[in-house]
Parts: structure tokens; C-alpha cells; sequence
């Protein structure tokens, strides 16, 4: 758990130097985390966290500090201490008030996204963070420095704010250097989310806000589960942190139930999104910087949703949005993802002007605002692990609709169940032995679960059952047939949807085509 207490108590390494790390918002916390460990192995230095009552979502910093085990103390205990450095990400919080110099790091990509609030005074807002109402207090300059990504961000600062330009340092990007330096182990993070080289794995990304992806089309996520072939398709939902803890994680959650059990990865707000970013193929996005950071990769990319009153002009996100197809919600989502547009002059080259160079430029601006001589051992930039990925539960219901060509070849197609409103035409459910909804578990024609034994107690348990699957063993128990069949080649809940199509004595070897995909499958008592 997170250490609260003041700075010295009780300390016992002679540390010299005390940073603080201001903490609005958790997605504050993953700009910030990129910097942290720059600081590693120093013994000359203590690091602190506190977080501001008056951030606009404070809700999950507090588990953020607490599942980092950082020592981190009350904003007014902050405010009586002397600190030698100060680091944000965020220009709101009263900054003024800190004893210790202040160093603001870039929020988001870059800076891209308008100040003020209403539509009708946007239209002409600058930059958030890049006014004079966010840089100035009582005429004078909050910030010793503040650090950009890219050159053109502070040509816009000396635009808005020419005071301030002695201020300006220019380290380029930490988080898309970290990208960059860990696309190499796509195949780690793919095989974390349960992806295979025959899948292919959609990220959908929201930032917050009305205008956004969530915002404008909250059952867009719904859509995408209901249309896409499960055979081919996994979705990842990136929500940004402001959306999860806006309205709270047990709520996402709540409202995302039907699509998690239809077989939605959720990351989780900390960490995953950039990981779950180098593994995607396609991204469906809106305005958010996830988004620009897919398109600086060069994925496909379609937008969801945009929001133009948010969008600064001559940016990294406004490049990608002009350059980006729009998603028609009313057409078939499938072609239009297979269209994404994958090209994107620009993009990469406004998100950083120093590509691979900001651990370096950020630490040695640190150490020089610390007074402190660089640490002797190398720059700390960890590649981007596998924590926040998960496979998920898989989907927990399919149904089914299935053609017989021939003796020996059955053709399939599956949706998920928990996404789809009841078909029209002849179908088979195959469920989850232990889905949530009864309805789903009694109307079932097949069961499936992830145990190995007790398979004749399910059938028995559901009358209308006709087959039961250990997805675990390959093992389908078959009402009124003695001994189970063991399925090899494929997938078994396809075979089982084969042998159900069947509907007698199941030849040795079915070949099986779902959604356009061959598959052969043998079957053995």
C-alpha cells in the first residue's frame, strides 16, 4: 500500500534531494510513470507523490499510488515542504502554491486540444495549457520549465504566451519512444491478449467526453462484437481513464457486461492500452491521442467519432483526422475496417521532433534543475511489459446457423449471442455452462465448459441440451451415445456445432467451413 507519512520520518538512507511528483488524474499517472524511472537506483534521491484536491477526475489516483506502493502524501502537507523538484503533467492544481521548482511535462499528444469548455468559445480557444490562463498566476510564470514534444508546439506558445518561451525545452516524446522501443514484442503482446497470426485484433479506442468515440456512439463497441466473425475477429476496448473513473470502474463494467461476455478485452486505465496498440491490426478510434499514436505507427485507422470544437489546428491529431475515413454506423462496419485508411503523412513526424531521445533530454533536465550529476548507469526506459493484458472470458454464447453441403462438410456461422437480438431463421445456441443469464444456459443445444469431468451431470441438468463440451479435454458427450467423442484439428465447439448439424452418427473425419474459413476435424471414441 502507498506510505503515508511526512518526507524524513523516520528515514534511514541520508537521501539529498526530494522530488515530487504531482499526480492530478490517473491519466496524469501514465504520462508521469514514464519518468519515474529515470530516477532509478539513485540514492541521492526520495521521490514523493501527492495529487491536488481540485484535479478534474481525481477518483483512482489514490489506488494508482497504493498499487505502486509509492510514499505519498496529502496535498497541504506538500504545500508546507520544501521540495527540490516538482514534476507534472498538468498546469491545474494551483501549482503556485508548491516551495520547489516546477517542471510540466506534455499531456496527451502534445498539446492538441482546446481550453475552454463550450462549444461557442472553443471555436477560437487556444491550446489547453498553452494560455495564458493556464500558464501564468498574478502575471508571473507557474512553471521553471516546460517541456514539449515537438517544436511546433512552441512556436504556438510563442503565439499565445511569448513570456514564457525562456521556459521552453523541447525533449520530445517518452511515451511514444517507448512505443517505438517496444514494437519488437508484438508476438508477446498478442499472445497475451489470445491472439494467434490468424487473428485479427481490433483495438477500440475512446478518449472522453461527449463528443467522443463512447460518448457520441456508446453502443458502438456493441456493434462491432455483434458483426464481426469470432473465428477472425478479437476487439479490445481502450477507454480513456477519465471515462472508467468519470463514472467509475464498477460501472464500465456494468455497461459493458453483454460485450465482455460477447468476448470484449477490457484494458484496464493504467497500463495495456500501448502494448494492446503495437499488437493491433485495425483501431477504431475518435480525436484521442490513442488514436494519433495508432496512426503514427501506421495502423489502419477509421474514426468512430470526432469531435472538431476540440481539435487544435496544425497538430499531430488534427493531421490524422483530416486524413482519416469516418466509420458510417448505418453501413456494414466489416468492409469499412477492411478500408481503414493505413497511410499517414505527418503524423509521426508532429508527434515527437526528437524520436528516441527524450529519457535522455528528460534526464538530464532533471538532474540539472536537482543540482545532482547524472547517475553513472544507463538510462532506464523499460520496454512496455504485458500487465493490464488479459484474454479475457472469451465468448460465453454463440448462436449458430448451420448448412450441409455433404456428408462430410458442414458450413457454419456463429455470432455472439450476448450482442445479438434473437435470429429470424433456424439456429443453435451454444453456451457457457456457467453464463449469468439462466434463459441462455436452459434454451442451450450445446454446453460448454473449461472442466474435465462430470460432463453426463450437465446433460442431465438441461433436458434441451443435446450435447456437452469439455473445451479443456476436446471431450463431447452426446446424449443418448455411450461413450464421449474426442474432437481433434479444430476448434471443439465448432466441431460440436458440426456434429449438431449432423444430427445422427457422426462420420470420422467433417470438414468444416465458418465464416469462409476451412477447418478439418476427426473425431474418436
Amino acid at each position: 500500500m502507498a506510505h503515508h507519512q511526512p518526507v524524513d520520518r523516520l528515514s534511514t538512507v541520508g537521501f539529498i534531494r526530494s522530488v515530487l511528483f504531482v499526480v492530478n488524474t490517473v491519466a496524469s499517472a501514465n504520462r508521469l510513470l514514464d519518468v519515474v524511472a529515470l530516477f532509478e537506483a539513485d540514492l541521492r534521491v526520495q521521490l514523493v507523490f501527492t495529487t491536488p484536491p481540485n484535479s478534474t477526475v481525481t477518483d483512482g489516483v489514490a489506488e494508482v499510488f497504493a498499487e505502486l506502493d509509492v510514499l505519498a502524501i496529502p496535498w497541504e502537507q506538500a504545500l508546507l515542504r520544501d521540495f527540490d523538484l516538482a514534476v507534472t503533467a498538468n498546469h491545474s492544481g494551483e501549482l503556485h502554491r508548491l516551495r520547489a521548482p516546477v517542471v510540466i511535462v506534455s499531456h496527451g499528444v502534445g498539446y492538441s486540444k482546446k481550453a475552454a469548455q463550450s462549444p461557442e468559445s472553443r471555436v477560437q480557444s487556444p491550446a489547453y495549457g498553452l494560455s495564458r490562463e493556464w500558464l501564468l498566476h498574478n502575471g508571473n510564470l507557474v512553471a521553471d520549465t516546460l517541456v514539449f514534444a515537438h517544436e511546433e508546439q512552441v512556436a504556438r506558445l510563442a503565439a499565445t504566451v511569448p513570456e514564457a518561451l525562456p521556459a521552453a525545452y523541447v525533449a520530445g516524446d517518452p511515451c511514444f519512444d517507448r512505443i517505438l522501443a517496444s514494437t519488437g514484442r508484438r508476438p508477446i503482446y498478442r499472445a497475451a491478449l489470445g491472439c494467434d497470426d490468424d487473428t485479427t485484433l481490433i483495438v477500440a479506442s475512446s478518449t472522453w467526453r461527449a463528443g467522443s468515440a463512447f460518448g457520441s456512439w456508446p453502443t458502438f463497441l456493441r456493434q462491432l462484437l455483434a458483426e464481426l466473425p469470432p473465428e477472425e475477429f478479437r476487439v479490445a476496448a481502450v477507454l480513456h481513464p477519465h471515462v472508467w473513473h468519470g463514472h467509475s470502474p464498477h460501472q464500465i463494467r456494468s455497461w459493458l457486461a453483454d460485450c465482455v461476455r460477447a468476448g470484449l478485452i477490457l484494458v484496464p486505465p493504467l497500463e495495456g492500452w500501448r502494448a494492446a496498440l503495437i499488437a493491433a491490426d485495425i483501431v477504431v478510434g475518435d480525436h484521442g491521442a490513442v488514436t494519433c499514436y495508432a496512426a503514427a505507427l501506421d495502423k489502419p485507422v477509421v474514426l468512430a467519432a470526432f469531435d472538431e470544437n476540440e481539435i487544435v489546428g496544425d497538430t499531430a491529431v488534427s493531421t490524422m483526422v483530416e486524413l482519416a475515413d469516418r466509420l458510417d454506423r448505418h453501413a456494414p462496419l466489416l468492409p469499412q475496417l477492411r478500408a481503414a485508411n493505413a497511410t499517414w503523412p505527418g503524423v509521426r513526424e508532429l508527434v515527437s521532433s526528437r524520436p528516441g531521445q527524450a529519457a535522455h533530454r528528460l534526464r538530464s533536465l532533471f538532474y540539472q534543475r536537482l543540482d545532482l550529476s547524472e547517475p553513472d548507469g544507463g538510462i532506464v526506459e523499460p520496454p512496455l511489459s504485458v500487465a493490464g493484458l488479459e484474454t479475457g472470458t472469451g465468448v460465453q454464447a454463440f448462436t449458430v446457423t448451420a448448412e450441409i453441403e455433404s456428408n462430410a462438410t458442414v458450413r457454419l456461422r456463429r455470432r455472439r449471442t450476448d450482442v445479438r437480438p434473437t435470429p429470424t431463421g433456424p439456429a443453435h445456441l451454444v453456451v457457457h455452462a456457467d453464463h449469468p443469464i439462466r434463459e441462455h444456459r436452459t434454451n442451450a443445444d450445446i454446453l460448454f465448459t473449461d472442466r474435465t469431468d462430470n460432463l453426463p451431470a450437465l446433460l442431465a441438468q438441461a433436458p434441451g441440451c443435446r450435447i456437452v463440451v469439455s473445451t479443456t479435454t476436446g471431450t463431447a458427450t452426446i446424449r443418448g451415445r455411450d461413450r464421449p467423442v474426442r474432437l481433434h484439428g479444430c476448434d471443439p465447439l465448432l466441431a460440436a456445432s458440426a456434429l449438431f448439424a449432423v444430427n445422427g452418427e457422426p462420420p470420422a473425419e467433417m470438414r468444416i467451413v465458418a465464416d469462409g474459413r476451412a477447418y478439418s476435424c476427426t473425431l474418436s471414441s
